[in-house]
């Protein structure tokens, strides 16, 4: 499948009320309202006419131009880690306007060779986006990787504490599935987790459409 066609198959798959969705979660610019299931499906199109490949990075170079939303979420569904050189993610960080470009971004440069030392780097920035980023690198970690200690986690969770309070909205929202995701590896890390982030009261995060939501963490990490 070539790029005129995948872009194509981009906008048909697009509905006006995802669009008004995704532009009250903060998405700006072009972008076609669709939904991550059907760029999952997409995504498996492209891979499957290419049976010994798992990716396509110059689809995702082509699709990133574009500076569509759907087709840079695409773009980091299907880039190949390998290829992906730190100056390539730094640039496409910078740009970053919606959470789940930022989420699949983090997926993306995870896996790439210098995807924890970026990540140290990108939890520091005061951009919301950004940081973002680097805390998802965070929580893809924790979810995936199981070489690393529990000493390795329970590093962040001093900064995560200081920090979750007073960042914004997406930047506070990584943060939380970090702690979940850290907690959720075993009983050891979530007594951590917990005993590191006492006191750190409620957290209000909005998830678009006017809908404020207050989690208690605490209590959200002893039910798990």
């Amino acid at each position: 499948m070539n790029f005129e066609n995948i872009y194509t198959e981009l906008k048909n798959c697009g509905t006006s009320e995802n669009v008004k969705t995704y532009k009250s979660q903060g998405a700006k610019g072009e972008l076609f309202g669709v939904s991550i299931n059907e760029i999952n499906r997409i995504k498996t199109e492209i891979l499957s006419a290419k049976p010994n490949e798992t990716t396509n990075h110059q689809l995702a170079l082509d699709l990133w131009k574009t500076r569509n939303v759907d087709a840079r979420i695409l773009a980091c569904m299907i880039a190949d880690p390998q290829k992906t050189t730190r100056n390539l993610a730094n640039k496409w960080v910078s740009v970053i306007n919606y959470y789940l470009i930022a989420d699949h971004l983090a997926n993306l440069v995870a896996q790439t060779r210098f995807g924890q030392d970026i990540m140290y780097l990108w939890i520091q920035s005061p951009d919301e986006y950004v940081k973002r980023t680097g805390f998802m690198i965070l929580n893809f970690l924790a979810k995936n990787d199981d070489s690393k200690s529990d000493l390795f986690f329970k590093a962040f969770l001093q900064k995560i504490k200081q920090e979750i309070q007073f960042s914004n909205n997406w930047a506070k929202e990584a943060m939380y599935e970090c702690l979940i995701s850290i907690a959720s590896k075993d009983k050891a890390l979530k007594e951590e987790v917990l005993n590191g982030i006492e006191n750190i009261g409620n957290i209000d995060l909005n998830f678009g459409n006017e809908t404020i939501k207050t989690i208690n963490i605490i209590e959200q990490i002893k039910n798990i």
